[in-house]
């Protein structure tokens, strides 16, 4: 088994906001939507119920960042980020702070990296596993159409099928989480740790 580390999927899946904000301005904004309860499941809809969602919807591109961007708007999700940014506005508006300098722009461009980039990051494991991996093997990759899923192909890195499961799914022995380490290379992944497992490594066997 190969383990691969936080430094295997460094540059690799987090999308910058291509927002500039203000400096030492994150600090502050982060307290703020701690404070103002801005992004509770109420107010921006549960994160993980919709991404377990998306992750499970067969998407044209794949899972990316973009994909999910799309996803999460088709739900109503710039009016869900329009009232939290009204809510982190309201409690910025209490704070000893310039409005001048963290504007409503600002607080909406924080909550919308919340909600698509971070949380996108946060979540996606299998989908950081797979890119993690495919550049380890320097192979192309690409996502499993809807007929190749219903026979649990998630993947394929150059011409191998793969499985790709969360770790803690496995070692609880779900049956469905049983892959067929001979016919599918096999990841498991550790999203909060950045870390996936190649089962059976030996399933490549050549590079691009």
């Amino acid at each position: 088994m190969i383990t691969l580390t936080a430094k295997h999927f460094q540059s690799l899946t987090k999308r910058d906001s291509g927002f500039e904000f203000p400096k030492y301005s994150k600090p502050v904004l982060n307290i703020a939507t701690q404070n103002s309860k801005a992004t509770q499941a109420k107010t921006v809809g549960s994160m993980k119920e919709l991404f377990t969602e998306f992750l499970n919807t067969p998407m044209e591109h794949g899972h990316s960042v973009e994909a999910w961007q799309d996803f999460y708007y088709a739900k109503g999700g710039q009016a869900k980020i329009a009232q939290a940014t009204d809510k982190l506005w309201d409690m910025l508006e209490k704070m000893p702070l310039d409005t001048s300098v963290i504007t409503k722009e600002v607080a909406n461009a924080y909550i919308t990296d919340l909600v698509i980039n971070k949380t996108h990051y946060g979540m996606s494991g299998e989908y950081h596993s797979v890119l993690a991996v495919a550049k380890y093997f320097e192979l192309e990759h690409r996502w499993s159409t809807a007929e190749e899923e219903s026979q649990g192909i998630d993947a394929w890195i150059g011409n191998y099928p793969v499985q790709v499961k969360p770790a803690d799914s496995v070692k609880m022995h779900h049956v469905r989480n049983h892959a067929d380490t001979e016919k599918t290379l096999v990841i498991t992944y550790e999203s909060k740790k950045d870390r996936c497992f190649i089962h059976n490594p030996e399933f490549i066997t050549e590079a691009a």
